[in-house]
């Protein structure tokens, strides 16, 4: 099915990310496509299923955070159906990834697509995010880390911040409440070791939402005690 829409994704990822994609890269994201709409008829893993929607909406806008990332070590908490990190894999294949869900079956569908596509350097970590980044082999690990309207931003950052290296950016991806949640955040920022460097709007056109990247940077070290036990940070944000 995507196979008929190859011209269109070449051409919004040029108009709207500035990359010319490979016939590779195409194809892998055809792929990903006919297999996210495949799988999701038992796994309900999206509710955007018209294929242009797909491309715009889950694409394109997972793509265009690939301006903002720095280093090569790139995590995606809440990851979901994949997004945002198995297109930013497709468009910049020296990354490596982590894609963390809590859901299994989440997990299953992406381990099968990266095989799929033949991905190297990705994995799927099946954890809550909390856990996850009391992990000590993660915790401080990652150069970027990514989170697409998970949850709210006090409560994203108790999960990204502890994950980052000193100096490592958080990108959250977030729509029209993007400074109102920045707002909410003064004091969670100040304690976990954060900084917002400044808010990226953008506009993928009037079929989709307005969106906005806060780039977050981690100054100092998240102290240990971050993040707390599962279901804390959502039952008890720092706010």
């Amino acid at each position: 099915m995507f196979n008929e829409y190859a011209p269109l994704i070449k051409r919004l990822t040029y108009e709207y990310i500035g990359c010319d994609l490979s016939e590779l890269q195409v194809t892998q994201l055809c792929q990903f496509g006919d297999l996210l709409l495949e799988w999701n008829q038992k796994l309900n893993l999206t509710r955007i299923t018209d294929p242009q929607d797909v491309i715009l909406k889950h694409f394109i806008d997972s793509m265009v955070l690939s301006k903002f990332i720095q280093g090569n070590r790139f995590a995606d908490l809440g990851t979901g159906a994949g997004f945002p990190g198995i297109p930013l894999k497709i468009l910049r294949p020296e990354l490596s990834v982590v894609l963390v869900d809590s859901l299994k079956k989440r997990l299953d569908f992406l381990d099968m697509v990266i095989k799929k596509l033949n991905l190297k350097k990705v994995i799927t970590v099946h954890a809550r995010a909390e856990d996850f980044g009391r992990d000590s082999h993660y915790r401080g690990y990652f150069d970027t880390v990514s989170s697409r309207a998970v949850a709210r931003l006090p409560i994203l950052l108790e999960f990204a911040l502890p994950v980052l290296k000193v100096n490592g950016l958080f990108l959250a991806a977030k729509g029209l409440q993007a400074d109102q949640e920045l707002a909410e955040s003064e004091k969670a920022l100040k304690i976990l070791g954060g900084i917002c460097e400044g808010i990226e709007h953008f506009n993928l056109g009037e079929n989709a939402e307005h969106r906005a990247v806060l780039l977050i940077r981690k100054e100092i070290q998240t102290p240990s005690q971050f993040p707390r036990k599962a279901g804390t940070p959502n039952k008890n944000p720092i706010v």
